[in-house]
């Protein structure tokens, strides 16, 4: 059976989606308006922190397992290839929450590297017996702690939830519980931890 050119455009654009999608790629942009809200002056230095834990770290660390054949693709497809990459992810946060302590950095600004640690381990889990979508949650998540800490202005932003979705489903990459439940799951998760990272830890 051959693709025709119209499929291919749709498989080319999904994939354009799920790249720019791609969930360490919003996590650096989602601390941006944080960092410029609650900042206070260092600005340089938490971009610097954020971006690399949060993004350039584990898309270093994926690229690596791509090149040295311990995952088959950059998304990790297979499931069963996934806890190394999801490991060392989590570990990247980690990494990063320690340092914002060390900088004393802003209650918000911890509050969402952290929720990127427990959304991880909780995927994580999930992983070792289904194939729950890590993009979907990668676009919810921070999405909803956007959503906490600066208002309902940023509601509209959930939007960007029905791109991914389609692409994930073009690319057969997810079916569609795969890809609600990960939406779903990290909104709960991320607005739970906000309440509680916000109002009693990081204080």
């Amino acid at each position: 059976m051959h693709l025709g050119a119209n499929d291919l455009d749709r498989k080319d654009l999904a994939s354009l989606v799920s790249a720019i999608m791609n969930a360490p790629l919003i996590t650096m942009l989602t601390f941006i308006p944080l960092i410029l809200r609650y900042g206070n002056g260092d600005t340089l230095k938490l971009f610097a922190i954020t971006g690399f834990f949060g993004c350039f770290l584990p898309i270093g660390i994926v690229v690596t397992m791509l090149k040295k054949g311990v995952i088959s693709d950059f998304y990790a497809t297979d499931r069963l290839e996934r806890f190394i990459p999801f490991l060392a992810t989590i570990t990247s946060y980690l990494m990063g929450s320690v340092a914002l302590i060390i900088v004393n950095a802003p209650p918000p600004i911890m509050a969402l590297m952290a929720c990127y640690i427990v959304n991880g381990i909780v995927l994580l889990v999930i992983t070792f017996k289904w194939k729950i979508s890590i993009h979907a949650s990668g676009v919810t998540s921070p999405v909803t702690a956007l959503v906490y800490l600066l208002g309902t202005r940023m509601l509209p932003l959930f939007m960007l939830f029905i791109p991914v979705a389609w692409a994930r489903l073009e690319l057969k990459a997810h079916d569609k519980k795969q890809i609600t439940a990960g939406a779903l799951l990290s909104t709960v998760l991320t607005w739970l931890q906000m309440i509680f990272y916000v109002n009693y830890l990081f204080i």
